[in-house]
């Protein structure tokens, strides 16, 4: 009897324990609401939140896998990460809707990096959440190069890229900056933190690097989107610099210009993108005029790139059939069929100025549809194409408010030594020549010691904003720091001394001179 009452005392003990166990980890996730979401963003620059709405048993599930991650987390992550609950108890939650475009399905996990949303990318057990939020805590939002190397492996240039050509390599976008100073750099950062989960960035503000890619130093911003698709190497922007626009183009500029959808990947990462999608889906019949109708879908597609993407399927090639039919094309239809579809969204797309989220579900919504079922492979022409796709544009544009580009940032150029300008202003000598060289040379050095120092003291400064709101990484970042300053040392050795010979040759062409 004695061992009955201990071995239930014992018992007891664990349910206990367990019980007290549980709510200790409850207890130290954040508890949000859409009054405290904001404040809690403000602190926590990494915060990974669970979307819970009252009477939610999956959900509760879900913040016990959390509170039980905290601990860990808190010690190896130094209080870099944060866990916490947003309690959602309105359909038409404000904060929500600022968050997640379209509908909500539960579980939701969301993380949040600097204040921007992105996709929970791992599985809802402890170990993998602990694993995640590591690796988000480890890593930058945008990558700042500072070697050659580094770029090179950033954009899939390197030995081990070009050794393993057959390997997916996913896009990149790069900006080349005089510095992080400007407002033009102000708006790639904050673009790449509302695609940071989309697409990767990297920013460089070293001479070297920008003389290597670009050719010469960066005078003015310079965003690239760098792809492994022969066609389209590499896409300079050139549009206003605004978020909603720089979004938008990279988004539509991130996939090839006409898509072979013949995958359900590939089709899921159109959809996904929150741009509709002009869709030629055809029997295979048509396969042999491809070519020619390829130049036509291509040369419409490149005139309203940021507005609609283009892609193509053969209706009766798997995986086209099971998505014919959530079409509502009959299997036995002959002919093609023209259509613009989106994935459960506005006709006009998503809203970029908010963070991309991946879509929760494949869902084909028709926007416009004809069947051409008694026409022929030679019926693709541009101009067809071009009168469907306006037709559905205009409609569009009816229901749209013009965007307001005076909020674009305007950007100078930083001013460069123009030669023609300096030998005018030289006597018209016969030395008159050199003397606008060594002007010209002087001028340079000097350049090139300023840009070196600014970039500099750019990179340091980046490094003390990324841990401004967490002062305790700062040791960690002490090594980083330590070759940073050193390599701005040995650059601007090498300008002192480049700059020193010029003097001194200056000096010696005046004594011979004389």
């Amino acid at each position: 009897m004695r061992a009955w009452f201990l071995v239930a005392a014992l018992t007891a003990a664990c349910v206990d324990a367990a019980k007290k166990s549980s709510k200790s980890g409850m207890a130290d996730l954040l508890d949000l609401t859409d009054d405290t979401l904001e404040a809690a963003l403000a602190k926590h620059p990494i915060m990974l939140i669970s979307i819970t709405v009252p009477n939610c048993d999956i959900c509760n599930q879900v913040g016990r896998r959390l509170g039980s991650a905290v601990a860990e987390l808190r010690v190896q992550a130094k209080n870099a990460v944060a866990l916490g609950q947003l309690r959602i108890t309105s359909n038409d939650s404000p904060v929500l809707a600022q968050i997640v475009q379209g509908q909500l399905t539960l579980p939701k996990l969301i993380v949040f990096r600097e204040g921007e949303a992105l996709d929970y990318q791992g599985d809802i057990t402890k170990e993998s959440i602990v694993s995640e939020m590591l690796r988000e805590a480890s890593r930058d939002t945008v990558q700042t190069f500072k070697s050659v190397k580094q770029a090179e492996r950033f954009l899939h240039l390197d030995s081990w890229s070009a050794q393993h050509a057959d390997e997916e390599k996913p896009p990149r976008v790069v900006g080349f900056f005089p510095s992080n100073n400007s407002a033009a750099y102000g708006v790639y950062r904050e673009t790449a933190r509302k695609l940071q989960g989309l697409i990767a960035f990297g920013e460089c503000f070293d001479v070297a690097i920008q003389r290597k890619f670009l050719g010469k130093p960066a005078r003015k911003s310079t965003i690239q989107l760098v792809k492994a698709d022969k066609k389209e190497r590499k896409l300079t922007y050139a549009g206003p610099l605004m978020v909603t626009k720089l979004a938008r183009w990279v988004a539509t500029h991130s996939v090839s210009l006409v898509q072979d959808l013949s995958t359900e990947s590939s089709i899921e990462s159109h959809m996904a993108l929150g741009v509709p999608l002009f869709l030629l889906l055809m029997p295979d019949s048509y396969e042999e005029e491809l070519g020619e109708m390829m130049q036509h879908l291509r040369a419409v597609a490149s005139r309203v790139r940021e507005r609609l993407l283009f892609g193509y399927g053969f209706k009766d090639t798997e995986p086209w059939p099971q998505f014919a039919a959530q079409l509502g094309i009959d299997r036995s239809a002959t002919g093609a069929f023209w259509m613009i579809v989106g994935n459960n969204m506005d006709v006009t797309g998503r809203n970029w100025s908010m963070a991309w989220l991946r879509p929760p579900s494949l869902g084909f919504q028709i926007y416009a549809m004809e069947a051409r079922g008694k026409e022929s492979a030679a019926d693709v022409t541009e101009k067809k194409v071009e009168k469907f796709i306006s037709n559905f544009l205009k409609q569009v544009d009816d229901m749209t408010p013009e965007e307001d580009l005076s909020k674009a940032v305007v950007e100078e150029e930083e001013e460069a030594t123009d030669e023609a300008t300096a030998a005018a202003a030289q006597p018209a000598a016969a030395t008159s020549a050199e003397a606008v060289n060594y002007d010209k040379q002087l001028r340079k050095r000097i350049g090139e010691l300023q840009m070196n120092f600014n970039s500099g003291v750019a990179n340091i400064k980046k490094v003390l904003d990324d841990v401004q709101d967490a002062p305790s990484l700062l040791k960690g970042k002490a090594a980083s720091l330590t070759s940073i300053v050193q390599n701005m040392e040995l650059k601007l050795k090498k300008d002192v001394l480049g700059l020193k010979r010029e003097l001194m040759e200056l000096g010696r062409s005046d004594k011979t001179e004389l």
